[in-house]
């Protein structure tokens, strides 16, 4: 499984509680990487510049969140 900081996420950075023994910049928000069925093709056969450009959090309107 890939995962990437999400510190900035708009959602992803809201699903990890504080932990209080952590100053706030050790405290590493993470989130999977979804590799899109478009870009699977670059993900298996491209160079490392190119797949490490689809090492990104999934964009925010790809996300169904709400209240739990």
């Amino acid at each position: 499984m890939l995962t990437v900081n999400a510190d900035e996420h708009p959602i992803m950075a809201r699903m990890h509680k504080p932990d209080p023994r952590l100053t706030p910049d050790q405290q590493d928000k993470r989130s999977v990487v979804a590799i899109e069925t478009a870009d699977i093709e670059q993900w298996l056969l491209g160079n490392t510049v190119e797949a490490t450009k689809l090492l990104v959090p999934p964009a925010v309107d790809l996300i169904a969140a709400g209240p739990a």
